[in-house]
């Protein structure tokens, strides 16, 4: 799909490669082995393509608009992520719809579909307005209205970030999802987004976006991370940045061309942590409701495994922001999750049966 990447302005936190004398954080080591012990099928990074990802859309001047409607009042309130709002809900909370989409009509496709996992993502590009329009847990109703459980608008030459202003009524242990953005960390969908027409290209010229299933409780890398859903206390932060072995001899590994351009991008701009995931994995555009276009013969999810998590490293963070949702469950949760909980006796918002016989990690 064509949609003229990269995305942001050229001087963004997601178009700027890696410093050449960038270093290890002290907690590298550790980190990294964290990730390596979560990583139960591969010796690295795996890559969504099919689920569990982005499907991204364009619209123009002729695309049908949309009023957005908020589901979050639909949802039962023993859910993880409305349980921590809960006390929040006042009349004035934005209840998912950021104020860049509220009360407007936005463009939506005819054709657009979510993905079809739990998250339902789903942006749409509208190129000539330069605006991208993210939404989260969002579905069609048989009235052809859209209904979503988050949704936000940005420029698409800005800074691909949102910062404190743009969240200003966000308390501590909400979720970010519920105030607009539409990652648990709190960046825009498109932000590190492996797209199709760049591994045609052979060239992408912008950070990755990763996710992995022991990210740090409360704890984040700002910028780019604005918040996080992390769980595990001393855990990955999200909105660090994971970068290959710059050194590293990609042609003593069997990659095929896709996935040597990935490699080549991780070793040049890294990739940083975006949120929680049953496994680490990098995302690459959902190409499944767009007729023609396919990643078979292209790209494979585990193309990219071969390179183990020993060649990785995370590189200097500084000082850590605090402040994040409450470690809620998450679909698919890790084995790491359960095991900590156990161990430890920590608060949480579910109960571990039967989440563990139905999603055993």
């Amino acid at each position: 799909m064509n949609h003229a990447t990269p995305f942001f302005a050229p001087d963004s936190f997601w178009n700027t490669p890696l410093a050449a004398d960038a270093h290890p954080d002290p907690e590298s080591a550790r980190w990294i082995e964290l990730l390596a012990q979560s990583q139960t099928q591969l010796r690295g990074l795996h890559i969504n393509l099919h689920d569990w990802t982005i499907p991204v859309f364009q619209a123009d001047a002729a695309t049908p608009r949309h009023t957005l409607h908020p589901k979050l009042l639909r949802c039962h309130l023993s859910q993880g992520h409305v349980k921590t709002s809960e006390a929040n809900l006042t009349p004035d909370h934005p209840l998912g719809l950021h104020s860049s989409v509220r009360e407007i009509a936005i463009p939506i496709p005819e054709e657009a579909v979510p993905d079809a996992k739990q998250d339902a993502h789903l942006t749409v590009i509208d190129a000539a307005a330069r605006r991208a329009y993210d939404l989260w847990q969002c579905r069609r109703e048989a009235d052809g209205t859209w209904h979503t459980n988050a949704a936000i608008a940005y420029d698409l030459d800005g800074p691909g970030l949102f910062s404190p202003a743009d969240l200003p009524h966000i308390r501590n242990d909400e979720s970010v999802h519920f105030h607009g953005p539409c990652r648990a960390s709190g960046v825009p969908l498109l932000g590190g987004l492996i797209m199709r027409d760049e591994i045609a290209a052979g060239r992408i010229a912008h950070k990755l976006a990763f996710a992995c299933p022991v990210p740090g409780l409360q704890r984040r890398v700002y910028p780019p991370a604005a918040w996080t859903d992390g769980w595990l206390p001393g855990g990955v932060p999200e909105g660090c940045l994971l970068q290959l072995n710059p050194a590293l001899d990609l042609a003593a590994f069997n990659l095929t061309p896709a996935a040597r351009t990935i490699a080549r991008a991780l070793q040049e701009f890294g990739a940083t942590l975006v949120d929680y995931a049953g496994g680490v994995t990098l995302y690459g555009e959902s190409l499944e409701p767009h007729p023609g276009a396919t990643w078979h013969g292209v790209l494979g999810e585990n193309d990219l495994g071969v390179i183990g998590f020993e060649h990785y490293r995370i590189l200097e963070t500084g000082p850590l922001t605090e402040g994040g949702s409450h470690p809620v469950f998450h679909q698919g949760m890790s084995r790491l999750f359960y095991d900590y909980i156990e161990k430890n006796g920590a608060e949480c918002l579910f109960p571990l049966e039967p989440w563990r016989t139905t999603f055993p990690g």
